[in-house]
């Protein structure tokens, strides 16, 4: 069986594509901008990355998958991604481009392949194309399930009404979308067992829920050595959006509980105009900002442990990145760190939202910092199932079930 597999952006799509090549199961790609890798585009692509403004292209090259099987359609992705820059509201400029999207791939494509493979919020009408013409649709979903993120956001409104911006109601068409796919869905597949058990609480069915956890590349990340004793003080780092949803307020209420007075917090990561207004003066607090993500492996060799409290996620791909770099993390169990199944000295584990778990687990690194190579060591027992490959031959184990 070979399958159709369309993402209208990227995320893991390219990933995904890229190992169903590896498994003689890539029927065709399609996706919106992308660059195939051995093609003069890309090359380009390479060059402009570094360019201001254009820091995210190289994001667009696939690698791995043959000319003929890549299908790009730009110029919808082009228009959203003007409009949002522009300010437009970006659920219906996504929602849009995603209809759109759908409805561009040929029905030709469709019929040559014996299954499709689509994304939340992007899948809807592939779903209903392929109950037509009798293929299974699996849906990729990405984070966990919108019911919990509202409920997660009223209770920051009480506690950070700030933080929690105002209160925004998803639209009807949206919902009924997500509903499509998850009514339609031969199999839903999340990153972690967060976002599944979201779902099984807004009444899908668990055993069409399949959970299969993302991966790193181990090699690229890894910091050779033990530079954490360089003489200069302790790091954490935060890395990813600085929101309320990444649990930013009760890590910044934590540090200024903590109060250590030689160590440093790092927030690397795209901060909004509003978010940036609330962030406070505290001693060694270091705002990054938005750092291109292939610049992020320099940014984990100097720190020195991870902080990731974030309330609501499908699977917190910097939790791996961080554990190829050698550092410890600090998580919840809402973000996939609690799929490890490992303990000290990879990963501690605090109550979403708890301050005081994150000032007790930050604490305890402070007083006794397991050595870099340490951690690495022990992360490596994780590779075998937290790598691309290995997230790719469940992929192919799950699609030959309909053999």
């Amino acid at each position: 069986m070979q399958v159709l597999l369309a993402h209208p952006g990227t995320q893991h799509s390219h990933r995904l594509a890229r190992e169903l090549e590896r498994h003689g199961l890539l029927g065709e790609f399609w996706t919106g901008l992308a660059f195939h890798d051995a093609g003069a585009a890309a090359a380009l692509a390479r060059g402009l990355g570094a360019l201001p403004g254009l820091g995210g292209l190289d994001s667009r090259i696939v690698h791995g998958v043959p000319g003929a099987r890549l299908h790009s359609l730009p110029i919808g992705e082009l228009r959203a991604l003007w409009r949002l820059r522009r300010g437009a509201e970006s659920h219906a400029v996504l929602h849009a481009r995603n209809e759109k999207f759908q409805q561009a791939v040929p029905e030709a494509s469709l019929a040559r392949c014996g299954a499709a493979i689509g994304f939340d919020t992007s899948g809807w009408i592939l779903a209903e194309r392929c109950r037509r013409i009798g293929r299974p649709f699996y849906l990729d979903r990405s984070i966990a399930h919108p019911a919990a993120l509202a409920r997660i956001m009223r209770n920051l409104e009480l506690k950070y009404p700030d933080w929690a911006g105002p209160r925004t109601t998803r639209p009807a068409g949206l919902i009924l979308a997500e509903q499509i796919e998850h009514d339609l869905a031969h199999r839903i597949v999340v990153g972690g067992s967060f976002a599944r058990d979201t779902l099984v609480a807004e009444g899908i069915d668990p055993a069409k829920i399949r959970v299969n956890p993302y991966g790193v590349d181990w090699d690229r990340f890894a910091v050779p050595g033990d530079p954490a004793s360089a003489g200069r003080p302790p790091r954490f780092l935060f890395a990813g959006s600085v929101t309320a949803r990444k649990g930013v307020p009760a890590l910044l209420d934590a540090w200024r509980a903590l109060a250590p007075r030689d160590a440093e917090l790092w927030l690397a990561g795209n901060v909004g105009a509003r978010e940036r207004a609330l962030l406070p003066s505290l001693p060694g607090l270091r705002v990054l900002g938005q750092v291109p993500h292939a610049a992020m492996a320099g940014v984990y060799a100097q720190c020195d442990a991870l902080v990731l409290p974030s309330l609501f996620e499908g699977f917190g791909l910097v939790i791996l990145e961080a554990l190829a770099a050698g550092l410890p993390v600090i998580s919840t169990p809402h973000t996939g760190a609690a799929d490890l199944a490992a303990g000290e000295p990879i990963c501690s584990l605090v109550e979403a939202g708890s301050v005081e778990g994150l000032v007790r687990a930050m604490r305890r690194y402070l007083e006794a910092p397991p050595a870099r190579s340490a951690v690495s060591a022990a992360a490596a027992a994780l590779r075998g199932t937290f790598s691309w490959q290995a997230y790719g031959d469940r992929w192919a184990a799950l699609l030959r079930e309909a053999l």
